[in-house]
């Protein structure tokens, strides 16, 4: 049972957009896990530090999804390849 609403932003849909089926199925699959434990054992998740509201980054392959907590549930803020992260998090 989902205990978290999975919410994605227009710019995460556009990220998605942008990669092969492939990729974004394995993206997804990784991401339904946020809905039940938006903080899973292990290294996938990782808090961004730095930074005056509360990041995370969950890893998929060479994939980052960034994502926040609301009231509402998880919002996902964008999925970026690895090499692109660390300009991502510099823009927060």
């Amino acid at each position: 049972m989902d205990r978290f609403i999975l919410k994605l932003s227009s710019t995460a849909t556009d990220d998605l957009d942008q990669f092969d089926d492939k990729v974004v199925r394995t993206i997804l699959k990784k991401m339904a896990i946020l809905k039940e434990n938006p903080f899973p054992m292990g290294k996938l998740i990782k808090k961004i530090k730095g930074k005056r509201s509360t990041f995370y980054r969950l890893r998929v392959d060479k994939y980052r999804v960034f994502y926040s907590l609301e009231k509402s549930g998880v919002v996902v803020l964008k999925v970026v390849g690895k090499k692109d992260a660390d300009r991502f998090i510099k823009n927060l």
